[in-house]
């Protein structure tokens, strides 16, 4: 016991008075370098360093460093990962019940998705996640449009029939893209740019930053402007980490978080068109896709997934979209 006394008081003996012992904290995503989440992550760990004084150390783990989305969720509720930027994973996993954001055309613009998200709908979203999971949201950061690549164009709903398809393996994509005539196949994100080079599948659909990004320019054609679905990435933080702060350095990240969400924002609307056009030079096709005729098709697909979801989340989310518009219009 006299020894570990000593030890101790070795040790606070050779800490300079007056030194911060920085606080670590952990912040995992799947984005490659230069992604706008990486990008926003990295403004992040500069304002938590200059706002918390060095009391608490970013690191960053990008490019699935800690694992899949799924496996990050898991981390994130035992404290071994102490905040992430992920997609509707976080959803599935922590609200079930609010996962409806996989549903292709519900929403129209970006504002729309914005307008719920940080509405009374995202605000039970928010409290359902810290009960089921001890995991805190602090902000959503807007993705641009999916759109779907190919190596041959499709203009319209008749066109997609044979496609074999990569998708993340959530039921309502399957149910969408065989609706469509496709063939959905899960495969890991990481491993697509080998799966379409080797014909394992013939097209997939993100966001143009997820098509840029990985070079799927060089094993596909044609982006065609499908924007069958306008998504998000979830800013959240581990409760337990959370928990673990002072209230001073608590009101630090939930500040931060409003502020990184709005910097995201801002560099997504800016960086899309740049998006763009790096495809444009790196030789790929842009093919402008019936979407009315792809949102007609698909329209009856919410309806079979209802029951899973909060009883009239579906028609709450359209009612706050009309009234959106309707201010919108004012």
């Amino acid at each position: 016991m006299k020894k570990i006394i000593f030890l101790v008081l070795l040790m606070v003996m050779v800490i300079p008075a007056g030194t911060v012992i920085a606080k670590q904290m952990s912040v995992a995503y799947s984005g490659a370098p230069g992604a706008e989440e990486d990008l926003a992550a990295k403004q992040f760990e500069k304002w938590i360093k200059e706002r918390t004084k060095g009391q608490i150390e970013v690191k960053l783990f990008g490019s699935e460093q800690l694992g899949k989305e799924v496996d990050v969720v898991s981390g994130l509720q035992l404290g071994s990962v102490d905040m992430s930027i992920m997609g509707t994973t976080i959803h599935e996993q922590a609200a079930p019940k609010y996962n409806i954001w996989s549903a292709y055309y519900i929403f129209g613009s970006r504002d729309e998705v914005a307008s719920v998200l940080n509405g009374p709908i995202g605000q039970k979203v928010n409290a359902e996640m810290l009960k089921n999971k001890g995991i805190r949201m602090i902000g959503y950061g807007l993705r641009g449009p999916r759109n779907l690549t190919s190596n041959r164009p499709i203009k319209d709903p008749g066109d997609a029939k044979g496609l074999k398809i990569r998708i993340p393996l959530q039921p309502i994509y399957v149910e969408s893209w065989k609706e469509l005539g496709a063939q959905p196949v899960a495969i890991a994100y990481g491993e697509l740019y080998m799966a379409l080079k080797q014909g394992v599948v013939d097209s997939q659909e993100n966001p143009l930053s997820y098509i840029y990004t990985p070079a799927f320019y060089e094993v596909q054609k044609y982006v065609n402007v499908t924007e069958h679905q306008r998504a998000f990435f979830s800013y959240v933080v581990s409760e337990k980490f959370f928990q673990g702060l002072t209230p001073d350095l608590q009101k630090v990240i939930i500040q931060t978080g409003k502020d990184i969400t709005q910097f995201h924002n801002n560099l997504q609307n800016q960086m899309e068109s740049q998006w763009k056009q790096k495809l444009i030079d790196k030789g790929m096709v842009f093919v402008a896709s019936d979407q009315a005729a792809f949102r007609k098709r698909l329209a009856d697909i919410p309806n079979k997934f209802t029951a899973k979801w909060e009883p009239g989340l579906y028609l709450e989310i359209q009612k706050e979209i009309k009234e959106y518009q309707a201010k919108k219009v004012r």
